[in-house]
């Protein structure tokens, strides 16, 4: 059976993935391309006596290689050889699309395109003459909804048609000049030997616009300077044309475009505003849309932590129960008790950590899911990219920030959004100056104990503290470490509000949940596991003479200079803060002796009623969730429990007011917990 390699491409969001799932059955393998955290959709299908192979590639503008995508998209297309090319193209936006388009034309793969969303593109009035568009280009075209798998036998047929033909498609033609120039060019080239090597229209054009890539390449592999041989040629167009050459080759493009939209494209006799040109006008007016974006980012920071908490208490809940009946086990083998805390309360008690964190990612994809895929997360980042370009970032970096305030572990996997690997970075590094929820209950502390009259200014200080410090650290790295990245162009499409499909709202939180799981998890179980260590050795000696403990008291003055580090507790504490920030205040009462002591479990055994109270604790904990979903949106998502006087009492011996502000602004700006730094790595 004879294997046919087809690649989609495709600009960001014009339904690739959605398609390869229709046609694949749901059966496709995620993974992610080789130096970038773009996800990598691939699929194999049986069609007729053919095995197809469907590659999906990243979502790019252009084939000029500015971004890794752009290059990934490239270098596979180029250096690959698929058999096939699908390009997917959005048809109610069809203008817009056809300038990839014409780049892929270049490359002389037997093109299939799938003009996606065809119900929208027909519901509007609009028609396409496809035996023109067909003849122009010498491509096989077909109509296809991306979301129903409507049309995917036709695909599937004109791949191999496609494939049995072996017809090179027709490239756009530019202007006399350009032409000329371009024939000057491959004058020069035709005879080296790397000529045969690339497709000649695309090496032209490189050749021409002076691709540093490509440059690169030439002159490492073949010893060719290829901006030397090009450069008359370069100078010639740019005074012609008063540009630069690949400003002149991007004009190029859309005239052609142009003139093949007005040949193919039948617009309805009148054209009115719709509901969606109603509703841009007020979400793109930057007076109006900017707050609506915070609100909405607000109501999706609510969504996740509010409807996710009884599902985090319940995992907490259903550990124990675990942690309880593997102890009794353990215990009735006569094993030390050491080794059953360690089972107990490091090894399961750090998965159940761990684990903790899931409902919270769940959530906060499916609700970012739904607001990309309805095409409002479009119109967010385009409305905050002029206020965001002042740190150096664009507007999409915004939403991972706001999500950042309720839990930075969820905020950064959200960066993988962001197109650019140098904006992803520059974005998942600010992040942490975030105040996340779980620094709250620390804030709270020391605001309850030291300020008692005015609270709510310190933890509010502390929020607009943690937005100063990242905005500085942004403008210093985004002029530095990051120069390029402000440089780099904010390009992104409006794609139509729409209703998104279920399947694509679930295909969008698994993949980086599931990243989450296999990658952070690791990190977070360990370093609960080493804190375990700390904690509790020697076993059942006072905190004061753990390993926790004396290392405290060795590099406790390290810390003097800061203001807080005259006790011990206050850098003990540290450690577990690492794993995470909320177990800073449950370590002071553990170390300061006022915890609230656990009922021995001894070798009372009720299993089944356990597991009982477990299912009935599950059942409990998703009406609390759909309680909290349709309940009025109120800001609870800042509530938290006050700590008892008697943790308080204990607090004051160990700082006066300045040196309590210099911890807790300590505790926001040192090294995030161990799931952040998991996430980060990555």
């Amino acid at each position: 059976m004879k294997t046919l390699k087809v690649a989609f491409v495709g600009q960001p969001n014009v339904g690739k993935s959605s398609l390869i799932y229709q046609i694949a059955g749901g059966n496709v393998q995620i993974g992610n391309w080789a130096g970038i955290t773009t996800t990598k959709y691939t699929a194999v299908v049986e069609y007729k006596n053919y095995r197809i192979e469907l590659i999906d590639l990243p979502g790019v503008y252009t084939l000029s290689p500015y971004t890794p995508e752009e290059r990934v998209a490239r270098d596979f297309l180029i250096f690959e050889k698929p058999d096939v090319v699908v390009n997917v193209l959005e048809t109610p936006l069809i203008e817009r699309n056809l300038f990839l388009t014409s780049q892929v034309l270049e490359l002389e793969i037997p093109t299939v395109l799938a003009l996606n969303m065809w119900d929208e593109f027909t519901s509007k009035g609009y028609s396409l003459d496809l035996e023109t568009l067909e003849r122009e280009l010498e491509v096989f075209a077909v109509p296809v909804i991306g979301k129903t798998g409507w049309n995917k036998e036709k695909l599937l047929e004109l791949i191999v048609l496609a494939y049995e033909k072996g017809r090179k498609p027709k490239f756009f033609r530019f202007s006399k000049l350009v032409e000329e120039i371009l024939e000057k060019i491959w004058k020069k080239l035709e005879k080296q030997s790397f000529a045969s090597l690339f497709p000649k229209r695309w090496l032209q054009i490189k050749a021409l616009e002076g691709d540093e890539y490509l440059s690169k390449l030439l002159k490492e592999r073949f010893n060719f300077d290829l901006l030397r041989c090009c450069s008359k040629e370069r100078h010639y167009i740019s005074e012609a044309f008063n540009t630069s050459p690949d400003e002149v080759i991007t004009e190029e493009r859309y005239k052609a475009v142009s003139r093949l939209v007005s040949e193919v494209l039948k617009q309805p006799k009148e054209i009115r505003p719709s509901l969606q040109d109603r509703i841009d006008n007020l979400v793109l007016n930057p007076f109006v849309g900017i707050p609506l974006s915070f609100i909405a980012m607000f109501l999706v920071f609510k969504l996740t932590f509010e409807v996710s908490s009884p599902f985090a208490d319940w995992i907490e809940g259903f550990v124990n129960f675990v942690g309880k009946y593997t102890s009794l086990l353990l215990e009735s083998l006569g094993l030390p008790e050491w080794f059953i805390s360690l089972t107990r309360n490091g090894i399961i008690g750090g998965v159940g950590f761990f684990l903790t964190f899931i409902p919270a990612l769940v959530f906060m994809y499916l609700a970012l899911g739904f607001l990309e895929h309805s095409g409002y997360f479009a119109r967010v980042a385009f409305v905050t990219d002029r206020l965001a370009r002042f740190a150096g970032l664009t507007g999409k970096s915004i939403v991972p920030m706001i999500l950042g305030f309720g839990c930075n572990v969820p905020a950064i996997l959200a960066t993988r959004t962001l197109e650019n690997g140098s904006l992803r970075k520059l974005t998942a590094l600010l992040i942490p100056f975030m105040s996340c929820s779980a620094r709250l209950p620390v804030y709270v502390l020391i605001a309850l104990t030291f300020f008692p009259t005015h609270p709510e200014f310190v933890v509010f200080g502390m929020y607009l503290l943690g937005l100063v410090v990242s905005l500085i650290v942004a403008i210093v790295l985004s002029k530095t470490v990051f120069r390029k990245t402000a440089e780099l162009p904010f390009v992104i499409e409006l794609p139509p509000y729409r209703l998104p499909s279920l399947k694509e709202i679930l295909r969008s939180m698994w993949t980086p949940v599931w990243e989450f799981i296999h990658r952070a998890g690791t990190v977070i179980f360990f370093a609960n596991l080493v804190v375990w260590i700390l904690v509790n050795i020697p076993y059942g000696s006072p905190p004061e003479k753990t390993l926790l403990g004396k290392t405290a008291d060795v590099i406790q003055p390290i810390f003097k200079p800061a203001g807080f580090g005259e006790h011990w507790e206050n850098v003990a504490i540290l450690v577990p803060g690492f794993l995470a920030k909320e177990l800073v205040v449950t370590s002071y009462a553990t170390i300061l002796g006022v915890e609230r002591k656990e009922k021995p479990f001894g070798k009372e055994n009720k299993f089944l009623e356990d597991l009982k109270g477990q299912i009935e604790g599950l059942l409990k904990a998703t009406k609390e969730a759909v309680k909290v979903l349709i309940s009025p949106l109120l800001p609870s998502v800042l509530e938290v429990e006050k700590p008892p006087s008697s943790l308080r009492g204990e607090i004051k011996k160990l700082f006066n007011k300045a040196s309590a502000l210099a911890f807790i602004v300590f505790v926001l700006l040192y090294t995030p917990c161990a799931g952040t730094v998991a996430v980060l790595a990555q």
